[in-house]
């Protein structure tokens, strides 16, 4: 059954931040109040799950998507039933899926394969919201993708891995008596919960609360792999 997706359109400059950013050397870090996203523990990703190799489909030099997460480090969320978001230049065909790792570290399992065809895709930012019939499991450390088909018949895919963790009763507290959505975003960020803030942001609908709180996350993400790369 398809999921219900979410669009947002964002401002070029937006996908730009990212495909260039977060792909290509992270030379700018635009001046934008930092909205707190510094996470505690980065631990690195499995070396499989890594994103690497080609930027784009083959004889196109152009990112046709790029997942909004991190994937130089293991991502956080407490929710049982996140929101997944990326961005794509033009609509495009997607596939999302989402796995669940063993211990092992292994996939040992597959959550959700999701098809979505063209015209339920957006220009800029989509998002897919894992029903609770898909429920994840607190303490559990999961993969997602998405994939689109490029002219030679292959797929060019970007992916992200993340563990579902749980919020401290403090930080329940300081949600619960939140008085704004883009206060409870920062929360989130503060707190080491990318998806959740992220979602935030999506939520409110003042368009340039959203926009400074949205550029600010990723002004964040820029500085945590900056950061990473140099201690390499």
């Amino acid at each position: 059954m398809m999921r219900k997706i979410y669009p947002i359109l964002v401002k070029s400059v937006n996908y730009r931040l990212l495909s260039v950013l977060l792909f290509s050397g992270l030379t700018f870090l635009p001046a934008i109040a930092s909205a707190k996203y510094v996470p505690q523990k980065r631990r690195p990703p499995k070396e499989s799950t890594r994103v690497g190799g080609s930027r784009g489909c083959p004889g196109d030099k152009r990112n046709p998507l790029t997942v909004l997460a991190p994937h130089t480090f293991v991502g956080k969320t407490a929710s049982l039933n996140p929101t997944l978001i990326w961005f794509t230049p033009k609509p495009e065909e997607i596939e999302v899926h989402v796995y669940e790792f063993g211990a092992d570290n292994k996939i040992s399992r597959t959550i959700e394969i999701a098809r979505l065809k063209k015209s339920q895709i957006k220009q800029g930012t989509n998002s897919f919201k894992l029903s609770r019939s898909k429920a994840l499991k607190r303490g559990k450390q999961y993969l997602w993708q998405v994939s689109i088909p490029c002219s030679d018949g292959s797929f060019f895919t970007q992916k992200a891995e993340f563990e579902v963790t749980k919020k401290s009763k403090e930080l329940e507290t300081q949600i619960t008596n939140a008085k704004s959505i883009s206060k409870k975003a920062y929360m989130y960020a503060r707190n080491d919960l990318w998806y959740e803030a992220l979602e935030e942001v999506f939520n409110i609908s003042d368009q340039s609360i959203s926009e400074q709180l949205y550029q600010s996350l990723i002004n964040d993400l820029i500085l945590v792999y900056r950061k990473l790369k140099k201690a390499r």
